[in-house]
Parts: C-alpha cells; sequence; structure tokens
C-alpha cells in the first residue's frame, strides 16, 4: 500500500512538473512575443502605363512570386497592393488565377495601389477627366520615361479604379493611394490606407518622408473624413535597405511597424534581408497582421485629424523628365540583364 502511495505521489508531481514547464514555456513564449511589435509588410506593385507593360509586369510578377514564396515559410502575413493593370495580367492566365487564390488562402490581403496624375509614373486613373488630367500630366511635368515611352493612357475614373481591382478582391478596401498630395485621389471604396503622409507618432498630421525608418512606427491609427466617408491610415517605411528598418523595429516594445517595398529586382534583396530578420524574432508569425487586420483588430488606438489636415493640398513640384538614349531605357538595361 505504501508502494502504491509512494508511486501515485510521483506520477502526480511529474505531471505537475511538466504541466509547469509547458506554462512556462508557453509564458515565455508570449513574453517574447509581447517584446517585439505588431508589424505589417506591404509589397507595392507598379502600374507601367505604356506599350512596355507586358514587359514590366512579367518581371516584377516573379519577384513578387519569391517574395510571397519567402513569407509563406516563415508564416508571415503579406499585404499585396496591386495596380490596376496587374488584374488584367493575373486574369489573363488560368495559372496566375489559382496563384491569386492560393496568396488569398494563406492569408495575404489583397489590397490597391494608386499612381495620381502627379506621379512620375501615372497609372491612368484620376477623378478629372480626361482633358482635365492630361492637361494635369503637362503641367506637373508628364512621365519620368516620357522619351523612352511616349504619351500615357487615359483609363478613366476612380470609379473604374476600383472596379477592376474589385475583378481580384471583391471586398477590396485597403491600399497605398499616394494621397499626400491631395486627399481626391482616395476612392470611396478604399477606406485603409497607408499612404497619407502623415506620420503616425507624436502629434497627429504631421508630414514625415517615407525614406526615414521612423516613418514606420505606428502609435495610432490617423482617422478623418475625406468626401463624407471615414478614413483610416497607417504608415510604412519604404525600405531602400534593411538596416535602419531593423534598428527601428529592435527598439520598439508596442505598436505596430511598418514597411513597403515594391517587387522590383533591385528591391528583393532588402526585403528578404528585413524578412529573414522578422522571422528571427517571430518565428511563427505571431505577430504579422495585414493593413485590415491591425485596424479592424483594433490592436491601436485612433487620433482623429483635423479637416484642414485632411484637405490640405500639396502641389508637387513640375519634374524635368531625363532625357534618354535608346540604350538607357529601362527595358533595353533590363534585357540586357537577362
Amino acid at each position: 500500500m505504501k508502494n502504491d502511495t509512494k508511486s501515485i505521489w510521483i506520477i502526480v508531481i511529474v505531471l505537475i512538473a511538466v504541466t509547469t514547464a509547458t506554462c512556462c514555456e508557453a509564458t515565455g513564449q508570449q513574453r517574447k512575443n509581447n517584446s517585439i511589435p505588431w508589424y505589417f509588410i506591404a509589397i507595392h506593385n507598379e502600374p507601367y502605363n505604356h506599350e512596355w507593360n507586358q514587359f514590366f509586369i512579367e518581371e516584377s510578377y516573379e519577384i513578387l512570386k519569391e517574395m510571397i514564396d519567402k513569407a509563406d515559410v516563415y508564416q508571415i502575413k503579406l499585404t499585396i497592393m496591386l495596380a490596376p493593370s496587374w488584374a488584367d495580367y493575373i486574369l489573363s492566365d488560368k495559372k496566375r488565377i489559382m496563384e491569386l487564390e492560393r496568396w488569398k488562402k494563406s492569408g495575404h490581403e489583397i489590397a490597391g495601389h494608386h499612381h495620381d496624375v502627379w506621379h512620375g509614373n501615372w497609372d491612368g486613373y484620376s477623378t478629372l477627366s480626361r482633358q482635365e488630367a492630361e492637361a494635369s500630366r503637362e503641367r506637373v511635368g508628364g512621365h519620368n520615361f516620357e522619351s523612352c515611352y511616349g504619351s500615357e493612357t487615359y483609363y478613366g475614373t476612380l470609379t473604374d479604379f476600383t472596379a477592376k481591382l474589385r475583378l481580384l478582391n471583391p471586398a477590396i478596401k485597403a491600399g497605398c493611394m499616394n494621397d499626400r498630395p491631395n486627399k481626391n485621389a482616395l476612392p470611396d471604396a478604399i477606406i485603409y490606407n497607408t499612404c497619407s503622409g502623415f506620420a503616425n507618432y507624436g502629434e497627429p498630421g504631421r508630414a514625415e518622408s517615407d525614406t526615414n525608418p521612423e516613418k514606420g512606427k505606428n502609435e495610432y491609427i490617423s482617422v478623418g473624413t475625406y468626401n463624407d466617408i471615414e478614413r483610416k491610415w497607417l504608415t510604412h517605411h519604404f525600405m531602400e535597405e534593411a538596416r535602419g528598418a531593423i534598428n527601428i523595429f529592435s527598439s520598439m516594445r508596442s505598436g505596430v511597424y511598418g514597411t513597403a517595398n515594391h517587387s522590383s529586382p533591385r528591391e528583393l534583396q532588402t526585403f528578404l534581408e528585413y524578412l529573414d530578420f522578422v522571422h528571427s524574432v517571430d518565428q511563427n508569425g505571431q505577430m504579422s497582421r495585414t493593413v485590415s487586420e491591425i485596424i479592424e483588430q483594433k490592436l491601436l488606438p485612433e487620433k482623429r485629424l483635423s479637416v484642414a489636415q485632411v484637405h490640405a493640398v500639396f502641389p508637387p513640384r513640375r519634374r524635368t523628365p531625363k532625357q534618354f538614349r535608346p540604350e538607357e531605357c529601362p527595358h533595353v538595361k533590363q534585357r540586357q540583364k537577362r
């Protein structure tokens, strides 16, 4: 009887020890996760509003797939921001349609990307009429590579912009609209945005460049009303190199850190370096979120922008596009690398 009692107590002690170890391990993991910020990673997929559109999208699509494949290995969610021209490319091929659906099932968000008339690479959509948009393009200096690709095409209004992207994601509601110069770049459907031009730490409505690694710090969500629709903005840092983002991320113990890269060959290594870092501190991607998830899961407090801040207009400076010799044009140089 004594031996039986002793055996029972040994079993109980072992069970308590195992339970305690498991609990401590889980608590330790939770503490580890809570010592880093939530984060989102956006991929900008550019418009190519000229005759070489297919060439550049084909190249960028292969880079995008490599980015997504690596993120999937690390269980990290991406917010994939697509220009409307990408809808035609993806939907024209059954394999690409299947890849799109797989991305969605993996938890990635399909969002939008807009370059309005003041951008060096206009996507062809605007609140302006065709005549007004073309006149505006003339005033701001036209396309950065006009000497290579000639004139651009007017595709329609921001309603047309949204309709095109809804072919990829019927519930699309997030993106980067590059609305810093003027909030009239905001389609009605895009209520979550990352490109207001404002910082989301310190005083609300303070302008800051996306190239500053601190721009990725989100202590709050900026909220404002435009066109009678409530909008919510996160911010991200555009990574030209990974070190600055890694340093800021590592200094944060709360909040949200956001980054962005293009699906471009020259940015791929920066993206992969940053992804490797994030995986090293968040091995199961538990702190990874999409733009919409961060806002809808209420991971941050909100601060309201004033009416004046939302409606402020910052006219872009007129650009002087460089004149390229034929052999200097991007598509020629890219072909030579292949």
